[in-house]
């Protein structure tokens, strides 16, 4: 046994350092661009064409995940699929490497976070709203209709073109496999966690995902977040969207094809 342990120890760096190679002779690595506890993010250029992409570095929670498809990697892969979804970040290819894997994104250039965006420009004019809301229920429904639930809907998980603002729905790690029934364990950001949550520890999909569009919409026309202060939204027909999303009762809330009918978007 302990002549196998020491014979693992050379085909784990083995595969280590081949992995590396492999990222490296086809991507250059550029400036780091953010670090959490997710993992790290840098600017890179495929070397065969220029390619602008993200090299995202992900930790695995435990050695045991190794060897096993992450789950963020199948669920984009899900949504990927042709036809992809223009509102949607592609993962472009992905590489298994020891306690982390390496996912390879397109870099649409150029674009911020919205949140970053916000908080540059001010709250968004209903006008500029209304095409983030309708780009971001389009992503969304492109994503249920490939059986994945993305479970942290904010500004800061959505991509915006600074010249064109289009949109593009990121960040899957917080996603699972959509369900009819409901789901007990919450993942996310709890400010855009919905009522049923914290009273009942439980939550279905689709009323959940309303309740975050809702916060998310409130937040980019307010600047802050539902229930702090007035709702400083002029039109009617928005602010009765709205609390329409934010319905207290999550069978109360609409659905998704109901927002992209709603007469403020149209």
């Amino acid at each position: 046994r302990a002549a196998a342990r020491r014979m693992s120890v050379p085909c784990f760096l083995l595969k280590m350092f081949l992995v590396l190679l492999c990222v490296a002779e086809a991507y250059v690595k550029g400036p780091l661009l953010g670090r959490g506890g997710f993992g790290s993010v840098y600017a890179g250029t495929r070397r065969s064409d220029g390619l602008v992409v993200y090299l995202l570095h992900l930790s695995t929670e435990t050695e045991s995940c190794q060897g096993r498809l992450p789950l963020e990697v199948a669920l984009m892969t899900l949504v990927n699929s042709a036809p992809a979804c223009p509102n949607v970040l592609q993962l472009l290819e992905w590489f298994d490497r020891p306690r982390r894997y390496t996912l390879i994104l397109e870099r649409p250039l150029p674009c911020q976070d919205l949140e970053s965006f916000c908080e540059e420009n001010g709250r968004l004019e209903e006008s500029l709203a209304k095409k983030v809301l309708l780009q971001l229920i389009t992503a969304l429904k492109h994503c249920e209709s490939r059986g994945v639930l993305h479970r942290d809907v904010k500004p800061e998980n959505l991509l915006i073109s600074t010249e064109s603002h289009d949109i593009k729905l990121l960040d899957f790690g917080c996603g699972e496999l959509l369900k009819d029934s409901a789901y007990k364990h919450f993942a996310g950001t709890l400010q855009y966690a919905p009522p049923e949550w914290f009273r009942q520890h439980r939550y279905h999909a689709g009323p959940a995902t309303v309740w975050s569009v809702g916060v998310t919409l409130y937040n980019i026309l307010c600047g802050c977040f539902p229930f702090r202060g007035a709702l400083r939204v002029t039109s009617k027909k928005c602010r009765q969207l709205i609390r329409w999303c934010l319905s207290a009762a999550a069978s109360d809330r609409p659905s998704l094809d109901d927002i992209e009918r709603h007469p403020w978007l149209h």
